[in-house]
Protein backbone atom coordinates (compact mmCIF):
# COMPACT_ATOMS: atom_id res chain seq x y z
CA UNK A 1 0.00 0.00 0.00
CA UNK A 2 2.81 2.42 -0.06
CA UNK A 3 2.30 5.73 -2.16
CA UNK A 4 -1.43 4.81 -2.34
CA UNK A 5 -3.40 8.14 -1.11
CA UNK A 6 -6.20 7.21 1.30
CA UNK A 7 -9.44 9.13 0.59
CA UNK A 8 -9.91 11.45 3.33
CA UNK A 9 -13.52 10.22 4.58
CA UNK A 10 -11.37 6.96 4.94
CA UNK A 11 -8.67 8.54 6.87
CA UNK A 12 -10.95 9.67 9.39
CA UNK A 13 -13.51 6.55 9.61
CA UNK A 14 -9.96 4.95 10.73
CA UNK A 15 -8.82 7.81 13.43
CA UNK A 16 -12.45 7.97 14.60
CA UNK A 17 -12.56 4.12 15.42
CA UNK A 18 -9.69 4.00 16.84
CA UNK A 19 -10.94 7.16 19.12
CA UNK A 20 -13.75 5.35 19.93
CA UNK A 21 -12.05 1.80 20.79
CA UNK A 22 -9.48 4.52 23.30
CA UNK A 23 -12.71 5.75 25.06
CA UNK A 24 -14.04 2.39 25.69
CA UNK A 25 -11.26 0.64 26.73
CA UNK A 26 -11.45 3.71 29.72
CA UNK A 27 -14.93 2.52 30.37
CA UNK A 28 -16.69 5.85 28.46
CA UNK A 29 -19.03 5.43 25.73
CA UNK A 30 -17.85 4.90 22.32
CA UNK A 31 -18.45 7.97 20.02
CA UNK A 32 -20.39 6.77 17.15
CA UNK A 33 -22.70 4.80 20.06
CA UNK A 34 -23.85 8.25 21.53
CA UNK A 35 -27.62 9.65 21.10
CA UNK A 36 -27.66 11.96 18.46
CA UNK A 37 -30.48 14.27 18.76
CA UNK A 38 -32.11 16.12 15.78
CA UNK A 39 -30.03 19.11 14.87
CA UNK A 40 -31.46 22.28 15.76
CA UNK A 41 -34.02 23.93 13.67
CA UNK A 42 -33.00 27.16 11.42
CA UNK A 43 -34.93 29.39 13.39
CA UNK A 44 -33.87 27.96 16.63
CA UNK A 45 -30.18 28.86 15.75
CA UNK A 46 -31.51 32.28 14.69
CA UNK A 47 -33.05 33.13 17.59
CA UNK A 48 -30.18 31.95 19.85
CA UNK A 49 -27.57 34.13 17.41
CA UNK A 50 -29.36 37.01 17.69
CA UNK A 51 -29.93 37.32 21.24
CA UNK A 52 -25.59 36.92 21.46
CA UNK A 53 -25.31 39.37 18.74
CA UNK A 54 -26.61 42.11 21.42
CA UNK A 55 -24.60 40.97 24.28
CA UNK A 56 -21.58 41.47 22.32
CA UNK A 57 -23.21 44.84 20.99
CA UNK A 58 -23.40 46.18 23.95
CA UNK A 59 -20.17 44.58 25.68
CA UNK A 60 -18.17 45.91 22.70
CA UNK A 61 -19.65 49.41 23.30
CA UNK A 62 -18.91 49.51 26.87
CA UNK A 63 -15.55 48.16 26.07
CA UNK A 64 -15.03 51.27 23.73
CA UNK A 65 -16.03 53.73 26.74
CA UNK A 66 -13.90 52.53 28.91
CA UNK A 67 -10.69 50.95 27.37
CA UNK A 68 -8.44 52.53 24.65
CA UNK A 69 -7.21 49.08 22.58
CA UNK A 70 -8.99 46.26 20.51
CA UNK A 71 -7.83 43.62 22.11
CA UNK A 72 -8.33 40.04 21.12
CA UNK A 73 -11.65 39.50 22.18
CA UNK A 74 -13.34 42.70 21.72
CA UNK A 75 -13.49 44.87 18.93
CA UNK A 76 -12.02 41.74 16.63
CA UNK A 77 -14.45 39.32 17.18
CA UNK A 78 -17.82 42.14 17.69
CA UNK A 79 -16.98 43.02 13.67
CA UNK A 80 -16.10 39.57 12.46
CA UNK A 81 -19.61 37.95 14.25
CA UNK A 82 -21.67 40.81 12.69
CA UNK A 83 -19.56 40.28 9.43
CA UNK A 84 -20.80 36.84 9.15
CA UNK A 85 -24.04 37.34 10.88
CA UNK A 86 -24.76 39.80 7.64
CA UNK A 87 -23.72 37.35 5.38
CA UNK A 88 -26.27 35.12 6.58
CA UNK A 89 -29.48 37.68 6.57
CA UNK A 90 -28.98 38.78 10.02
CA UNK A 91 -30.41 42.69 10.46
CA UNK A 92 -27.32 44.51 11.63
CA UNK A 93 -26.88 48.11 13.10
CA UNK A 94 -24.94 49.38 9.94
CA UNK A 95 -24.34 52.46 11.91
CA UNK A 96 -22.74 50.69 14.82
CA UNK A 97 -21.10 48.85 12.84
CA UNK A 98 -19.53 51.51 10.67
CA UNK A 99 -18.68 53.42 14.37
CA UNK A 100 -17.01 49.80 15.44
CA UNK A 101 -14.55 49.42 12.21
CA UNK A 102 -13.50 52.91 12.37
CA UNK A 103 -12.71 52.74 16.57
CA UNK A 104 -10.86 49.86 15.48
CA UNK A 105 -8.90 51.22 12.76
CA UNK A 106 -7.75 53.96 15.03
CA UNK A 107 -6.67 51.86 17.75
CA UNK A 108 -4.88 49.60 15.45
CA UNK A 109 -1.47 50.23 16.35
CA UNK A 110 -1.22 49.92 19.79
CA UNK A 111 0.04 46.46 20.43
CA UNK A 112 0.51 47.20 24.09
CA UNK A 113 -1.37 44.51 25.59
CA UNK A 114 -0.44 42.04 22.58
CA UNK A 115 0.09 41.84 18.99
CA UNK A 116 -2.30 39.09 18.16
CA UNK A 117 -5.14 41.62 18.25
CA UNK A 118 -4.09 42.33 14.66
CA UNK A 119 -4.32 38.94 13.55
CA UNK A 120 -7.75 38.77 14.86
CA UNK A 121 -9.34 42.43 13.12
CA UNK A 122 -7.54 40.90 9.94
CA UNK A 123 -9.33 37.73 10.27
CA UNK A 124 -12.42 39.79 11.60
CA UNK A 125 -12.38 41.31 7.94
CA UNK A 126 -10.68 39.68 5.21
CA UNK A 127 -12.02 41.78 2.41
CA UNK A 128 -10.40 44.83 3.60
CA UNK A 129 -6.92 45.51 2.67
CA UNK A 130 -5.18 46.93 5.76
CA UNK A 131 -1.09 47.01 4.77
CA UNK A 132 -0.23 48.68 8.36
CA UNK A 133 -1.59 45.44 10.12
CA UNK A 134 0.16 43.29 7.63
CA UNK A 135 3.08 44.99 8.60
CA UNK A 136 2.44 44.93 12.18
CA UNK A 137 2.47 41.17 11.94
CA UNK A 138 5.49 40.28 9.83
CA UNK A 139 7.46 42.42 12.34
CA UNK A 140 6.55 40.29 14.96
CA UNK A 141 8.12 37.04 13.21
CA UNK A 142 11.12 35.90 14.69
CA UNK A 143 13.92 34.35 12.70
CA UNK A 144 12.61 30.62 13.33
CA UNK A 145 9.80 31.30 11.98
CA UNK A 146 7.24 31.89 14.97
CA UNK A 147 6.03 34.60 16.85
CA UNK A 148 6.20 35.44 20.55
CA UNK A 149 2.76 34.98 22.11
CA UNK A 150 1.38 37.65 24.27
CA UNK A 151 -1.72 39.45 25.96
CA UNK A 152 -3.96 36.86 27.44
CA UNK A 153 -2.51 33.83 25.30
CA UNK A 154 0.68 34.27 27.89
CA UNK A 155 -1.60 33.71 31.28
CA UNK A 156 -3.58 30.90 29.57
CA UNK A 157 -3.34 26.48 30.55
CA UNK A 158 -1.67 24.81 28.20
CA UNK A 159 2.36 23.95 27.88
CA UNK A 160 4.84 27.01 26.60
CA UNK A 161 5.20 25.62 23.24
CA UNK A 162 1.62 25.42 22.28
CA UNK A 163 1.11 29.06 23.08
CA UNK A 164 3.92 29.82 20.67
CA UNK A 165 2.70 27.45 18.19
CA UNK A 166 -1.35 28.88 18.72
CA UNK A 167 -0.24 32.63 18.21
CA UNK A 168 1.98 31.47 14.82
CA UNK A 169 -1.10 30.10 13.50
CA UNK A 170 -2.82 32.70 14.34
CA UNK A 171 -0.65 35.58 12.67
CA UNK A 172 -0.15 33.24 9.87
CA UNK A 173 -4.19 32.30 9.02
CA UNK A 174 -4.63 36.55 9.25
CA UNK A 175 -2.10 36.58 6.57
CA UNK A 176 -3.86 34.33 4.10
CA UNK A 177 -7.12 35.56 5.37
CA UNK A 178 -7.31 37.70 1.66
CA UNK A 179 -5.61 38.04 -1.80
CA UNK A 180 -4.13 40.74 -0.94
CA UNK A 181 -0.59 39.24 1.39
CA UNK A 182 -0.26 36.18 -0.67
CA UNK A 183 3.79 36.82 -1.00
CA UNK A 184 4.29 37.91 2.25
CA UNK A 185 1.97 34.90 3.39
CA UNK A 186 3.72 32.82 1.57
CA UNK A 187 7.12 33.74 2.63
CA UNK A 188 6.13 33.48 6.04
CA UNK A 189 5.01 30.03 6.04
CA UNK A 190 7.67 29.25 4.57
CA UNK A 191 9.53 30.55 7.67
CA UNK A 192 7.86 28.70 9.78
CA UNK A 193 7.73 25.56 8.59
CA UNK A 194 10.70 24.17 10.60
CA UNK A 195 9.14 25.46 13.75
CA UNK A 196 5.93 23.41 13.17
CA UNK A 197 7.94 20.45 12.63
CA UNK A 198 8.69 20.95 15.91
CA UNK A 199 5.21 20.23 17.16
CA UNK A 200 4.13 18.36 20.02
CA UNK A 201 0.73 16.50 21.67
CA UNK A 202 -1.33 19.00 22.33
CA UNK A 203 -2.73 19.25 26.08
CA UNK A 204 -5.28 22.29 25.41
CA UNK A 205 -8.34 21.45 23.00
CA UNK A 206 -7.74 24.88 21.86
CA UNK A 207 -4.55 24.06 20.12
CA UNK A 208 -6.32 21.04 18.52
CA UNK A 209 -9.21 23.50 17.22
CA UNK A 210 -6.12 25.78 15.88
CA UNK A 211 -4.40 23.27 13.60
CA UNK A 212 -7.73 21.96 12.66
CA UNK A 213 -8.35 25.50 11.31
CA UNK A 214 -4.52 26.22 9.66
CA UNK A 215 -4.71 22.28 8.05
CA UNK A 216 -8.40 23.62 6.66
CA UNK A 217 -6.61 27.27 4.94
CA UNK A 218 -3.23 26.20 4.60
CA UNK A 219 -2.41 22.47 5.02
CA UNK A 220 -3.65 19.02 3.27
CA UNK A 221 -7.07 17.92 3.64
CA UNK A 222 -6.27 14.25 5.14
CA UNK A 223 -4.71 16.68 8.19
CA UNK A 224 -8.28 17.87 8.90
CA UNK A 225 -9.78 15.06 8.81
CA UNK A 226 -7.16 13.49 11.30
CA UNK A 227 -7.73 16.36 13.32
CA UNK A 228 -11.45 16.90 13.26
CA UNK A 229 -11.27 13.03 14.34
CA UNK A 230 -9.52 13.74 17.09
CA UNK A 231 -11.11 16.19 18.28
CA UNK A 232 -15.06 15.14 17.65
CA UNK A 233 -13.53 11.43 20.10
CA UNK A 234 -12.77 13.82 22.90
CA UNK A 235 -16.11 15.28 23.24
CA UNK A 236 -17.80 15.33 26.60
CA UNK A 237 -21.42 13.20 26.83
CA UNK A 238 -23.00 16.26 27.33
CA UNK A 239 -22.01 17.83 24.50
CA UNK A 240 -19.10 20.48 25.07
CA UNK A 241 -15.52 20.16 25.40
CA UNK A 242 -13.40 21.52 28.46
CA UNK A 243 -10.41 23.93 27.64
CA UNK A 244 -7.67 21.52 28.08
CA UNK A 245 -7.81 17.91 26.90
CA UNK A 246 -7.95 16.61 30.35
CA UNK A 247 -10.60 18.89 31.61
CA UNK A 248 -14.18 17.21 32.60
CA UNK A 249 -16.13 20.22 32.31
CA UNK A 250 -17.20 21.84 29.37
CA UNK A 251 -17.03 25.66 28.95
CA UNK A 252 -18.10 28.09 26.40
CA UNK A 253 -14.84 29.36 24.60
CA UNK A 254 -13.68 25.76 23.91
CA UNK A 255 -17.02 24.49 22.56
CA UNK A 256 -17.55 27.24 20.76
CA UNK A 257 -14.47 27.38 18.88
CA UNK A 258 -14.37 23.87 17.97
CA UNK A 259 -17.65 24.11 16.63
CA UNK A 260 -16.07 26.88 14.22
CA UNK A 261 -13.25 24.81 13.62
CA UNK A 262 -15.26 21.79 12.44
CA UNK A 263 -17.20 23.31 10.04
CA UNK A 264 -17.92 22.36 7.08
CA UNK A 265 -18.03 18.80 7.88
CA UNK A 266 -19.26 15.82 5.94
CA UNK A 267 -18.42 13.04 7.85
CA UNK A 268 -21.69 11.48 9.90
CA UNK A 269 -19.27 10.78 13.28
CA UNK A 270 -18.22 15.01 13.02
CA UNK A 271 -21.90 15.79 11.71
CA UNK A 272 -22.81 14.09 14.97
CA UNK A 273 -20.55 16.01 17.10
CA UNK A 274 -21.75 18.73 15.75
CA UNK A 275 -25.16 18.80 16.85
CA UNK A 276 -24.37 17.55 19.79
CA UNK A 277 -22.32 20.84 20.55
CA UNK A 278 -24.94 22.86 19.00
CA UNK A 279 -27.55 21.93 21.32
CA UNK A 280 -24.98 22.25 24.65
CA UNK A 281 -24.51 25.59 23.57
CA UNK A 282 -28.08 26.48 23.34
CA UNK A 283 -29.45 24.53 26.76
CA UNK A 284 -26.19 27.05 28.51
CA UNK A 285 -26.95 30.34 26.74
CA UNK A 286 -28.21 32.86 29.45
CA UNK A 287 -30.87 35.33 29.40
CA UNK A 288 -28.66 38.08 28.59
CA UNK A 289 -27.72 36.51 25.17
CA UNK A 290 -24.13 35.07 26.35
CA UNK A 291 -22.33 32.35 27.89
CA UNK A 292 -21.03 32.62 31.18
CA UNK A 293 -17.30 31.53 31.30
CA UNK A 294 -15.40 30.57 34.43
CA UNK A 295 -11.86 31.91 34.17
CA UNK A 296 -10.33 29.64 36.57
CA UNK A 297 -10.69 26.85 33.91
CA UNK A 298 -8.44 28.66 31.31
CA UNK A 299 -5.61 31.59 33.36
CA UNK A 300 -3.06 30.84 35.41
CA UNK A 301 -3.45 33.96 37.55
CA UNK A 302 -5.43 33.21 40.95
CA UNK A 303 -7.48 35.81 41.54
CA UNK A 304 -8.48 34.52 44.78
CA UNK A 305 -8.02 36.86 47.17
CA UNK A 306 -10.05 39.86 48.11
CA UNK A 307 -7.85 42.94 47.07
CA UNK A 308 -8.06 40.77 43.61
CA UNK A 309 -11.63 41.93 43.10
CA UNK A 310 -11.71 44.89 40.35
CA UNK A 311 -9.29 41.75 38.50
CA UNK A 312 -11.86 38.54 39.19
CA UNK A 313 -14.71 41.18 37.57
CA UNK A 314 -12.62 42.19 34.78
CA UNK A 315 -11.43 38.58 33.73
CA UNK A 316 -14.74 37.36 34.24
CA UNK A 317 -16.01 39.75 32.12
CA UNK A 318 -13.58 39.04 29.42
CA UNK A 319 -13.30 35.27 29.07
CA UNK A 320 -17.38 35.49 28.96
CA UNK A 321 -17.45 37.96 26.26
CA UNK A 322 -14.77 35.68 24.65
CA UNK A 323 -16.87 32.73 25.04
CA UNK A 324 -19.81 34.55 23.57
CA UNK A 325 -18.04 35.19 21.04
CA UNK A 326 -16.47 32.10 19.92
CA UNK A 327 -20.38 30.41 20.34
CA UNK A 328 -21.90 33.03 18.35
CA UNK A 329 -19.13 31.98 15.43
CA UNK A 330 -19.73 28.40 15.68
CA UNK A 331 -23.35 28.61 15.40
CA UNK A 332 -22.98 31.23 12.45
CA UNK A 333 -21.71 28.06 10.75
CA UNK A 334 -25.34 26.11 11.02
CA UNK A 335 -26.59 28.94 9.33
CA UNK A 336 -26.39 29.12 5.54
CA UNK A 337 -25.18 32.24 3.87
CA UNK A 338 -27.86 34.33 2.12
Amino acid sequence: MQGMNLPCNIVLLCALTLAAACCASDGAEPLDARPVPAAPTEAELRAVITKSLGYLAKGSDEWMAERNCNSCHHLPQVLWNHREARLRGFSIDEKKFDEWLKWSGDNAKNIGPGREMTAFLKLAMPDKPVPELTQIIMQGQQPDGSWKPSGQFLGQKRAAPEVAANSSRIFLLALAAGDNDKKVSDDALAKAAAFFAKDGKPTSVETLAYRALFARRLGKPDEVSAIAGEIASLQHADGGWGWQIKEPDSDAIATGLVLYALQPAADPLVRAAITRAQHWLIAHQKDDGGWPVDYSKLSTTDRSQPEKAKSLKDATMIYSYWGTAWSTLGLLQGVPVK
